[in-house]
This record gives C-alpha cells, structure tokens and sequence, in this order.
C-alpha cells in the first residue's frame, strides 16, 4: 500500500506539471535562434532569415566583413571564406584562400571582385561565384587587411613602409616610409590615406602618388584602428589618450586623456564618437570638442544609430540608449554574438562566433 501511494503521488506530480495545473507552469524552450522573437521586437526588429555556416569546434571566424550586398567571413585554422546573400542569406561560395597555415586578412571590394590578402599576396576573387582571377605578391610583408582607393589598394608593411599596390598592374605605384612597423590598416579620408606606425607617428598621404599632406605624432604605439568620418579623424593611442584631428590640416581639435591604454577602435555616430574603455565601460564624446556626453560601465561596442539613438553591443545582450544622455530605452538579451554588422535599410546582421548569421529587418 506505501509503494502504490508514493507511484500516486509520483503521477499526480507529473501530470501537474504537464498540464500547467496547481501553480506549475512549463518553462518554454528557447527558439535556438541567436535572438528571441519577442526579444528582437522590443528593440524594432523581425528576424528575416538565418544561416548557419556550422563552424567546427577549436575553429574560429577571424574576419566578418560587410561589403556592399554580400557578407564575407573568414574562418581560421584553414582560411575557409563564405561569401553570404545579404538579401536572402545564402551562401553564395566557400573557397580556401592561400596556403591553410597562413592568415588571410579583412577583405575589400570593388563592384565585381573582392580582394583577400595575407602576409605576402593579394588575391582576387570573383564576388559571383568564387572564382580566383587573380594573385600577386605584395612589395612588403603585411599584417593587415588594406584600404581600397580607387584601383589602389594601399597597405602599411611590418617594416613601415606605407604603398599602394596597383590592382591592374600587379605591383606597387608609390611607397612611402614611416618610422617602425604598421600594425593597424590605413585609413580612407576624402580619397587621402591615413596611415599610424607602432611609434605613434601617423601621416596623411594623397592616395594617387603617396604624397605627404601631413604629419604628426601621439607618445605611444597605434595599435587600434584609427577612424575617419566627416567631422575628423579618430586616432587611439597606447599613450591613453585618443586625439581627434582636422582631415585636411592634421592639426589637433581636440585630445581626451583616459586612464589606460586604448586597445580598441573608436565608432563615430551622428555628431558624437564612442571610445570603448579597457576594463572600464564606455564613453561617448561630443564630436565637436571632445567633451563627454556619458559614460557607462557596460563593455560594450556602439554598433548602430537610429534618430536619437544608439545601439550597444555588450557580452550577452544588445541595447539601445539615447544617445545625449546615455538612459536606457530598450534592453535584449542574445546568444553570444562575434559581430554586429548595420545595412543600408536599418536593419543589422548578427554573427555568432560559431558562425550563425541572422538578418534583423526594422519591424514596421
């Protein structure tokens, strides 16, 4: 009589629970999507497609790159790429670039082609299907992907040499010498180069023969991305300080002193610049001045901006905030998200490091 009692009481309390009945209610399962629905629909989005490139265990995507309609990774060890339809999310090709146990940087493009390199040698690959059409060995060994201007693209080498490999000729046009090694891509400002050495030196280069237009130094190494946007170029610095210099002259606007290092590139928005800080959060910094608008002490990339707005990447989540204040206006949590890439419409892919790939259109 005990045994049929405990198997009662064992059933009653699986049917409670399959049912809803008594307070018990069913945890719902997750979608396995990179995002919820209802959670890409409280920051303005609908899930459109997703893709999934199955990257296997102990591999990584070193590159995810949007150029134009197409999304290019990178996948390393290997140098496997995917080329993915922006508009539908198929994946167009997948070819190994180079030798597997070398490192193929991010890519550029022009209409037709899109051009990957590694340390010694450009490649061209037709963007339609995947086809090699062309290779050339590069002036200098590179540690980074180029900026493209016009049939030029321009590398910084190791050894510092900035030059600008002709993409019909096959060799470089012009070069031109910095002070130590180049560790960060050049910069395209107003058809000019920007180009920043592991010294701290940078220099402004007309991009059609190399020419000086001007020079100036930080007071420690360049190692993040310097950025360029209408209202200036953005230089981080080891010397903890980021500097904000006019585009034509090179002369300083403005420099705003943090506590460490700057290890990461900043994001320009609208009339303000967001500086990641290592270890301590974010600010965002009037374009104008240099002077503080709101920090945070999210870790966290500003990705995206709509109106008033802007859209935060952090570990677990995204977030828009308003964007003179700082105030939260919407918070969602996501899987572990690699990349955040903004289109032309609003709307935004996001990239898991496993190589998931959802597109986010604006709900309307």
């Amino acid at each position: 009589m005990k045994m049929t009692t405990t198997v009662r009481s064992l059933l009653v309390l699986v049917l409670l629970m399959a049912v809803g009945c008594g307070g018990w209610s069913r945890r719902p399962s997750r979608s396995g999507l990179l995002i919820e629905p209802a959670d890409a629909a409280r920051l303005g989005y609908v899930i459109n497609w997703s893709t999934n490139l199955n990257v296997p265990k102990r591999h990584e995507l070193t590159s995810v790159t949007l150029l134009g309609d197409v999304l290019f990774t990178v996948e390393s060890p290997g140098n496997l790429v995917s080329a993915i339809s922006v508009r539908d999310g198929k994946v167009m090709w997948r070819r190994v670039i180079g030798q597997p146990t070398e490192h193929v940087y991010t890519p550029v493009r022009d209409e037709e082609r899109v051009y990957f390199n590694n340390d010694t040698t450009i490649f061209t690959v037709g963007i339609a299907n995947g086809d090699m059409i062309a290779t050339a060995d590069l002036d200098q060994v590179v540690e980074t992907g180029p900026a493209l201007i016009g049939r030029y693209a321009i590398f910084g080498g190791v050894e510092g040499t900035a030059f600008a490999h002709d993409l019909d000729a096959g060799y470089a046009k012009w070069s031109y010498q910095m002070t130590s090694g180049i560790v960060v891509s050049p910069a395209e400002s107003q058809q000019n180069v920007f180009v920043a050495d592991s010294r701290g030196i940078y220099a402004a280069l007309r991009a059609e023969d190399g020419e000086l237009i001007f020079r100036g130094r930080t007071f420690g190494p360049v190692t993040a991305q310097p950025k360029s946007s209408r209202s200036g170029i953005y230089v981080p610095s080891q010397d903890q300080s980021l500097y904000a210099l006019n585009r034509v002259t090179g002369r300083d606007l403005w420099v705003y002193r943090t506590a460490s290092p700057l290890n990461q590139a900043p994001a320009t928005h609208g009339q303000a610049v967001y500086l990641p800080l290592s270890g301590s959060g974010l600010v965002a910094l009037n374009a104008a001045d240099g002077k503080p608008r709101w920090t945070s002490e999210l870790q966290a990339q500003a990705v995206h901006a709509s109106d008033s707005q802007v859209l935060l990447l952090y570990p677990g989540g995204l977030r828009w905030v308003d964007d003179k204040t700082g105030r939260v206006v919407e918070d969602a949590q996501t899987m572990p998200l690699q990349a955040v890439e903004p289109l032309q419409d609003g709307g935004l892919l996001i990239v898991s490091p496993g190589g998931r790939v959802h597109r986010l259109n604006v709900k309307r």
